[in-house]
């Protein structure tokens, strides 16, 4: 189990973040980057059989016409790695901890931030950069009437740099919902509200976990590095908080999971054959 220290709960409740670096092992780790490469190759292979793109992904085409896998969510239906993973003590007891009670999973997706070394043809494409715009959590969970007391959290996959678009904080935001505008690419929070040149990079090792407040202010700049910037992303809200269960993404695993089923039997029986294999990198 992790416990946090006296010094860790007081940093988290002023500065509305904290940062348990390496509490994943390199070898835990490497399984998880695998896992992720079979998810991208499972939803980009079956976008490309069914001749449409799964709505739990979202790529992009950047400005300098770089291919871009975003997200997949939700992933914990596709993924047994990455269930059990949230399910580990030392994730939730820290998470217990700052909300003092059972953290209860909300959602759950896998930030990518990953350029594809080759192109894949034949899919729809967003023509837009891969940054995140400057927001906090709670403006999107505020349409499910998701409380102020969720805690969100991001499990490091890679390295976060200075170049590859880590996760950007600002620190102390978390004290007050700040109004957001609608923008191309998400919600953001009105510029007179918070300087958006401001915050500071959550700069940490592969197999460190992250834990945010729904309310703290966060972004992320594009990736320029050349590699992925893989972050599992988790949301609980408390237990007292009495809502059915995956209200946020049920719908999409419903949707998506019949096609998903069909691109596999084709796979096994040989109709079908991956064009598409997850990208390497020297």
């Amino acid at each position: 189990m992790t416990a946090l220290s006296e010094d860790q709960v007081t940093f988290f409740a002023e500065h509305g973040y904290l940062v348990l670096e390496n509490l994943f092992a390199a070898e835990e780790v490497t399984a998880l980057r695998k896992e992720a490469d079979y998810l991208l190759e499972l939803i980009i292979n079956s976008s490309l059989m069914h001749k449409r793109l799964s709505r739990r992904f979202d790529w992009r085409q950047t400005s300098a016409g770089v291919q871009m896998a975003h997200k997949i969510q939700p992933i914990n239906d596709l993924s047994l790695a990455f269930t059990r993973a949230i399910e580990e003590e030392r994730i939730v007891a820290p998470l217990r901890q700052l909300m003092g009670e059972e953290p209860v999973l909300m959602e759950e997706k896998l930030n990518y931030k990953q350029p594809l070394t080759d192109k894949v043809e034949g899919l729809p494409i967003r023509q837009i950069d891969d940054a995140f715009p400057v927001h906090n959590d709670w403006v999107y969970y505020a349409a499910q009437d998701y409380p102020q007391t969720v805690l969100s959290s991001a499990l490091l996959l890679d390295d976060c740099t200075p170049d590859n678009g880590p996760l950007r904080i600002w620190p102390g935001s978390h004290r007050q919902h700040l109004e957001h505008e609608r923008m191309e690419n998400g919600l953001q929070v009105l510029p007179h509200l918070i300087d958006h040149k401001g915050g500071m990079d959550m700069l940490a090792p592969a197999g460190s976990f992250m834990i945010f407040h729904v309310l703290v202010v966060h972004n992320s700049r594009p990736n320029t590095s050349g590699r992925p910037r893989r972050l599992m992303i988790y949301s609980h809200h408390p237990e007292s908080f009495h809502i059915p269960i995956d209200v946020r993404n049920g719908p999409s695993r419903l949707r998506e999971s019949p096609y998903e089923r069909q691109y596999m039997r084709a796979r096994e029986r040989g109709d079908f054959h991956d064009s598409f294999h997850a990208p390497t990198y020297s």
